[in-house]
């Protein structure tokens, strides 16, 4: 067997860059272009100054150290752009996040399994594992059932025409 050790072949940048994070100039650019919505340096070192949304790869070290966010920091930082757009202010989001950080870590946590639903004046999270749906902003504590119609209606025909298929 032989003693030499195999090459690694060079890691894909792009891959490289989300799994160590990405900088201040990354996000704000992917925030613009994926929700249409001009997200300033100013804006970012707020939330995090605040403690509303702190890179959690590496926060600010000093000059020239730059910050790392994470894909659930992206996630976050989304939701505020997209409320904000819907009319719900950086305060109400604030009241959203407090109340996840109290009562739903998990969302902070594994926010891709979240659905976020708002009309503008109420805030609901909809949990795609055990399909319950929660409105925050009103913090009853009283969870929502959200029932998926058609994707049940789809079922359901395909269900029927196997039935009638088999027989």
């Amino acid at each position: 067997m032989s003693s030499q050790k195999r090459k690694r072949k060079p890691a894909d940048s792009s891959k490289t860059k989300v799994i160590n994070g990405l900088g201040s100039r990354q996000v704000v650019e992917l925030i613009e272009s994926l929700e249409g919505v001009k997200l300033t340096y100013d804006q970012l070192y707020y939330y995090e100054s605040t403690g509303l949304v702190v890179p959690s790869i590496r926060s600010a070290q000093g000059r020239g150290v730059s910050r790392l966010y994470s894909v659930e920091d992206i996630i976050i930082l989304r939701w505020i752009a997209m409320l904000n757009k819907k009319g719900i202010s950086i305060q109400g989001f604030r009241n959203v996040f407090d109340f996840l950080k109290a009562k739903m870590p998990e969302v902070l946590k594994k926010p891709q399994n979240f659905a976020l639903i708002t009309d503008g004046k109420s805030v609901q999270f909809f949990d795609k594992i055990s399909s319950r749906t929660l409105d925050v902003l009103k913090d009853t504590g009283q969870y929502l059932f959200f029932f998926p119609v058609g994707k049940m209606a789809e079922q359901s025909e395909v269900a029927v025409a196997e039935l009638n298929s088999e027989s």
